[in-house]
């Protein structure tokens, strides 16, 4: 649908019906549009219904003229994270939260995680994935660190939930990349084709 005559254009309307966030070693690369993901993201699988938070601040700075105020605004540094909550307790969950891998004890068959009183916590890539319908939009983070962590509650009344903020780090040319796999977008975005008359 082409923008109305009053500049609308309700195709472009999106819910984010079902996602997931997947983690791989730091620096992977964004896999091929269309494609999944393949072995090398582990998905961090099922969250809460509050879905993905996306956080986006800037901090700039004022360039002041003596004559007229400010004259221009510079950005002098971003950040960008995405919060999200865990209810699967799994492996690659309780690893991202307190930032340490797991022991694995085959003879006994269990798994013990080490909670150290402090951490350098690992550099990983991540990859926010949702679509609505056949939209895909694919969020790619190649540095990031888990920032923030929420304490969970163990109750017999809810489901545990491990809440955590991973951070996008710079060092890259990029923070973060979209990778849009949406026909809609696709056809906003793209410039028409010239015709001769």
């Amino acid at each position: 649908m082409a923008r109305d005559a009053e500049g609308f254009n309700t195709d472009l309307v999106r819910v984010a019906v079902k996602g997931t966030i997947y983690m791989a070693d730091n620096g992977t690369e964004i896999p091929v549009a269309g494609s999944k993901p393949g072995s090398t993201w582990t998905p961090l699988g099922t969250f809460n219904d509050d879905g993905v938070e996306h956080g986006f601040e800037e901090d700039t700075e004022e360039v002041k003229s003596w004559q007229r105020g400010v004259v221009r605004v510079i950005v002098t540094g971003r950040t960008l994270t995405l919060k999200l909550s865990a209810l699967e307790s799994s492996p690659p969950v309780l690893e991202a939260f307190y930032g340490t891998p797991p022991a694995i004890d085959t003879a006994t068959k269990t798994v013990s995680f080490y909670i150290k009183p402090n951490v350098a916590r690992p550099k990983a890539a991540f990859l926010f994935e949702w679509t609505d319908g056949d939209k895909a939009w694919r969020m790619h983070i190649p540095t990031a660190q888990v920032s923030e962590v929420e304490s969970p509650k163990f109750s017999g009344a809810d489901a545990v939930i491990w809440g955590m903020t991973i951070q996008a780090l710079g060092g890259g040319e990029n923070l973060a990349q979209w990778q849009i796999a949406d026909t809609d977008f696709y056809a906003e975005a793209a410039p028409a084709p010239v015709t001769k008359d």
